[in-house]
């Protein structure tokens, strides 16, 4: 009879890398919640001034587990911290720290530096270095049942279609370590990066390539897997409907758009921006775990094992669609932001021109304005900087933001779905009902809802302030623009028509 997930993950001991960050913090919430497993072991390097006994106590206390708190408190204590760094010889695990180790039989690698505009030594570092320490480190386990690599469903940038296999790489992955441990001057190895990365737009896509490669050699010696999940955004079901989970990433950007501080984005207009709702696809990386290890059971494979989610097949919108929706449906007003600028609104424009002239019109001016208010008035200015770090994260995703890339979709999706039916780990409703307006609709009210609470920390009982707030200022723009059209039809008039 074939094992459920829950009975897969049962009493088991797991390994994880990344647990602080978007994915790993997911990954680790549902696990806990849903299924029965002995122990989780993060690795957490020391910040700041915070050990990794410090680092887990906040990390307890995240948004992500306000859930579990209230249903499986005592889950928690199933974490236990392991100090180390995925950038260090053996992840930086000290001798005494591995023998607690022994039991773990399944490793998530999770850990990457997610930043598109990465230098290249820290992105080979984190993403290719940190790989090949954590494949080191699960040779020793000696009841290793599954080693899943999580890797970007666009480590191939350069393709129209982007199948769930193995595609090889441009360079040899133990080349680039060997160029970065012998260039020691960064500004020759910025100066390479040029020509090594011919094909990808940034670093981030290129190391992730690297490090599937990487994998792919180590694919005999142990069983491994590669998941690619595309852009990962707001949940759409758990731990909570809609919730928000950083505001790193297109999170931060949609964030920005209720605070009134985004007001133009270049973007072709047909472009969808394939995405992976953050449940889905935490659930769909659980069930390729068990794939994985089944399919090692039956001897290794001959090729590379790669999944992926991908919403090519059943989100039929594209993200001006989306986003025009929002405007429409007025749900930016249903769940106002108090820590808000201006009227929310967003441009979509795929002419450089008028992005440029809309960019320094409604964005750069008012910054500069109300920093200059804020000097004024004493305080640091804030809103310049955060003008000039937007343009630049546009700026390094534009290849996303006009390019579409075709996919099969959810890899195994009907297996799954047949799965996962009638357990704790069923989505199928989500998935069928992904194309409906009314389900979008929801969908994105929830995700502002829980942008205001989860992100901004804005408590529910300001909202009503905050709605009338909002409709002040849309008078006082309204009125503004009304006044700007009138002295330009007044001066047209006396100038050429008088």
């Amino acid at each position: 009879m074939t094992q459920t997930l829950g009975e897969f993950f049962e009493d088991s001991e797991i390994f994880v890398t990344g647990g602080s960050g978007v994915v790993g913090k997911a990954l680790i919430e549902k696990l806990l919640r849903s299924t029965n497993v002995r122990r989780i072991y993060l690795l957490l390097r020391p910040r700041g001034q915070l050990n990794a006994e410090q680092r887990l106590a906040k990390l307890r206390d995240a948004k992500v587990f306000q859930v579990l708190r209230a249903q499986k408190p005592q889950e928690l204590n199933k974490l236990v911290a392991i100090p180390g760094d995925v950038s260090l010889p053996q992840l930086g695990i000290d001798p005494t720290d591995l023998k607690q180790l022994d039991q773990v039989s399944i490793v998530f690698h999770c850990a990457a530096t997610v930043r598109f505009d990465e230098p290249l030594r820290i992105a080979l570092q984190l993403n290719v270095g940190g790989t090949l320490e954590a494949l080191k480190f699960a040779e020793q386990l000696r009841h290793l049942r599954i080693f899943v690599h999580v890797s970007t469903f666009f480590s191939n940038p350069y393709l129209k279609r982007v199948e769930p296999k193995w595609y090889g790489s441009p360079m040899d992955w133990r080349l680039c370590l060997r160029l970065l441990h012998e260039i020691k001057d960064d500004n020759i190895l910025d100066t390479l990066t040029r020509k090594l990365i011919v094909g990808f737009p940034n670093t981030y896509t290129f190391t992730k390539n690297l490090a599937e490669s990487l994998i792919n050699d180590y694919r005999t010696r142990l069983p491994v897997i590669v998941y690619r999940p595309s852009i990962v955004l707001f949940a759409v079901r758990e731990p909570l409907p809609g919730f928000a989970p950083s505001l790193m990433g297109a999170m931060g950007l949609f964030s920005l758009v209720g605070a009134g501080l985004l007001k133009t984005v270049y973007i072709r207009r047909s472009v969808y921006l394939d995405i992976t709702p953050q449940d889905m696809g935490i659930i769909g990386m659980i069930y390729y775990t068990k794939c994985g290890y089944d399919a090692y059971r039956k001897g290794t494979p001959k090729e590379l094992l790669i999944y992926q989610t991908s919403s090519k097949t059943h989100i039929p919108y594209t993200f001006i669609q989306m986003a025009t929706h929002m405007d429409i449906k007025n749900l930016w007003y249903s769940a106002a932001f108090l820590k808000n600028l201006s009227v929310p609104g967003c441009h979509y424009t795929e002419n450089r021109f008028v992005y440029k002239f809309l960019f320094i019109t409604k964005q750069l001016l008012p910054a500069i304005l109300v920093d200059l208010l804020l000097r004024l008035f004493g305080r640091p200015p804030a809103l310049l900087a955060i003008q000039r770090k937007l343009y630049h994260t546009l700026e390094v995703m534009k290849p996303f933001l006009f390019n579409n890339y075709d996919s099969p979709g959810v890899t195994d999706f009907k297996g799954m779905i047949k799965q996962i039916k009638g357990t704790e780990f069923d989505i199928s409703y989500e998935y069928e009902s992904a194309h409906d307006e009314e389900r979008l609709t929801l969908a994105c009210k929830n995700m502002i809802q829980s942008i205001r609470h989860d992100l901004l920390n804005e408590d529910p009982s300001t909202l009503a302030r905050a709605q009338m707030l909002m409709r002040i200022k849309n008078a006082i723009y309204n009125a503004l623009r009304l006044y700007l059209l009138y002295k330009l039809l007044r001066w047209l008039w006396f100038h050429f028509l008088g």
